[in-house]
């Protein structure tokens, strides 16, 4: 239960981060590596709420530790497109129906890559 706590205060504070970070600055004027820092917190963020959302459904529903990671790792991967396709104007309907697939096929091949060093 601590670790739910735990968590829980990381992804508090990552969004306490983001809110300072995103009202302090406009993309518009930044240069761009004050946007790719704000890319790489917002993937974090979401990294986090995932992580915790999936130790919450892991108490109702039981998940491997493989499929786990699979659903973090693609859910992850398949946001932070999303939300920098959108961001640069790029995102269409089409996008979303191959990027979806795309990056569900990836997040499963990287965990079976990260599985099959283990063994």
């Amino acid at each position: 239960m601590r670790k739910h706590f735990k968590d829980f205060g990381r992804v508090l504070a990552l969004l306490v981060v983001d809110s300072i970070f995103f009202s302090a600055m406009n993309p518009a004027k930044a240069y761009a590596l004050v946007v790719i820092v704000g890319f790489g917190l917002l993937v974090l963020t979401i990294y986090a709420v995932i992580d915790l959302l999936l130790l919450l459904v892991v108490r109702i529903v039981p998940l491997s530790d493989l499929l786990r990671k699979r659903i973090l790792t693609s859910g992850t991967m398949l946001l932070g497109l999303l939300i920098a396709m959108q961001s640069i104007g790029q995102l269409t309907v089409k996008d979303m129906f191959a990027l979806v697939p795309l990056v569900l096929v990836l997040g499963f091949y990287l965990s079976y890559q990260t599985k099959q060093k283990r063994s």
